[in-house]
């Protein structure tokens, strides 16, 4: 028998905040459309962002907007409230949009037709400022406000601002307000894991799921302390010629930039997350282990070949690996990362496999942004609540896809952001830019709903379904999602001891000896 399942879904463009440059969020929607009625059948614009290789409908600094995917309910099924699934975009804190590609890549609806029948979830999709609105950090704007001191960190400030109004609004549109997930991949995976450590997050979700949280929030290359926070933003007032005025005229100098100006001045800054002493005092390794993290079930992976390294550096020998990690890792701990490794006697022969010189490189490379800096976020949460602790509820996982349709340009290879169609059920990429002429294969379809299956699963109960181990540090294990081999629950044999002492000594450095030492 054949089974065709019909789903109407539709998305609704609300105004969760309000924002003038460099302000914290204020939750109006309420009060912008107060016994009134608002045409939300189409998206609102995209935050202002530079130029790239992306599709973005529109752009306003009025930019603070969700959408909302809902199925439609029997009306047997209409009193019961659905969990919700929040998603978060990534693009480095500095591009991308929830409406972003086309054909529309975050699509709610596609994920929902594909999703079990017996799992409606709502999903919203949200916006957030970037780049040089997002970081901007200065005394001027800590003091604009006694009452929030705090500067930079407005895109997670925005996201804060989504989570309230979904908080009291979304029981209007029938969804649980206890049981939110939220879910990001890139700078959205880093976010959903930093949101853990900030304050005021507390209560809003219960879940996160981090896809390839680049760059990861266990590591403390990700952030900015707040002397170097303040170094790059008084450099942005100089050169705009907004310094040497009294605090009301540099700021007032500061809004009135254009946009242009801004992002010139701004470059090729990366755009990150600030530690301060109030909105974001510990980042999420050190919150853990000071007792000041949510109490959420968490969910950290990464792509099989999220850095196409060998792809990109196909002949590489042992001086062009030596060349290639000296720009990434300090000279002092080069010796030993060479001895880790067995680097030295690697080959630039194609064929070698597992001694081949990219090959070992990229190990190197996922330890140090993906897998090294999960673990050390789990175990830190072991470290401070010990086993039979409910807060440990943590999985991991990797993926492998082999993407073929749409046209990609490392076809077969599940790089960075490539496992975003399978999660939303859509024909699309990151960077599409037009329709495609392709369609999935049955099994391609298939895979994508599992990883639909496994997702939804999570939202509605908090965890993965049952094949799926949660982390244990004796025995770790991660869940290896595969199109051709099946999804197995695997060792994950990795030693990171190296990686966690160069973690260490960079915080100690970074954030000062008071703070908590990371357990190794």
């Amino acid at each position: 028998m054949i089974v065709i399942r019909f789903f109407i879904i539709y998305f609704i463009r609300i105004q969760y905040a309000k924002v003038i440059r460099w302000k914290p969020p204020i939750d109006l929607a309420d009060e912008m459309f107060v016994n009134g009625s608002l045409d939300a059948t189409s998206f609102g614009p995209c935050c202002p962002q530079p130029k790239g290789d992306i599709y973005l409908p529109s752009q306003d600094e009025q930019c603070l907007y969700l959408n909302i995917y809902k199925p439609i309910q029997s009306s047997s099924q209409q009193n019961s409230l659905l969990p919700v699934f929040v998603w978060i975009h990534g693009g480095a804190h500095e591009i991308g949009c929830s409406s972003q590609s086309i054909p529309l890549i975050y699509n709610g609806t596609n994920m929902i037709a594909h999703s079990p029948a017996d799992q409606p979830v709502i999903i919203v999709t949200i916006n957030y400022r970037l780049g040089v609105l997002a970081d901007m950090y200065l005394p001027e704007l800590i003091e604009e406000d006694p009452q929030w001191p705090t500067a930079g960190n407005y895109m997670y400030l925005d996201m804060l601002s989504a989570l309230r109004w979904i908080q009291k609004n979304i029981g209007d549109y029938g969804g649980d307000s206890g049981n939110v997930t939220i879910f990001g991949q890139s700078a959205g995976g880093l976010s959903v894991v930093d949101l853990g450590a900030v304050r005021g997050s507390s209560g809003l979700y219960r879940t996160a799921i981090s896809q390839s949280g680049l760059s990861s929030p266990g590591t403390y290359t990700s952030y900015y302390n707040t002397k170097d926070a303040l170094n790059v933003s008084t450099i942005i007032v100089q050169q705009l010629n907004c310094s040497n005025e009294s605090k009301e005229k540099v700021l007032e100098c500061l809004r009135s930039a254009s946009i242009v100006d801004l992002y010139k001045i701004y470059g090729n800054r990366y755009t990150k997350p600030i530690i301060d002493d109030y909105f974001f005092p510990l980042y999420p390794p050190l919150a853990i282990l000071n007792g000041t993290y949510n109490n959420i079930s968490l969910i950290m992976g990464n792509n099989d070949y999220d850095i196409p390294f060998c792809l990109d550096n196909p002949d590489m020998n042992y001086t062009g690996a030596i060349d290639y990690i000296s720009q990434f890792v300090a000279k002092k701990w080069i010796p030993s990362l060479i001895d880790h490794y067995s680097l030295k006697n690697c080959s630039s022969n194609r064929n070698a496999n597992r001694s081949r010189c990219c090959s070992i490189v990229l190990s190197m490379a996922t330890d140090d942004l993906f897998d090294c800096d999960i673990r050390r976020i789990f175990n830190s949460f072991y470290s401070k609540y010990g086993s039979k602790s409910e807060r440990n509820k943590l999985y991991s996982y990797h993926l492998d896809c082999y993407p073929q349709c749409p046209n990609v340009t490392e076809k077969g290879i599940c790089r960075h952001s490539a496992e975003l169609p399978f999660v939303f059920g859509t024909i699309s990429d990151f960077h599409s830019q037009e329709l495609f002429n392709c369609t999935w294969d049955y099994s391609t379809r298939q895979f994508s709903n599992e990883i639909i299956s496994h997702w939804m699963n999570i939202a509605t109960t908090g965890r993965p379904l049952n094949s799926w181990s949660s982390y244990d540090p004796m025995s770790p294990r991660h869940f290896h999602i595969t199109p051709d081999r099946g999804f197995i629950d695997q060792i994950w044999q990795k030693n990171c001891s190296f990686f966690d002492f160069i973690e260490a000594d960079g915080v100690e450095q970074k954030f000062g000896k008071q703070l908590f030492k990371i357990n190794k």
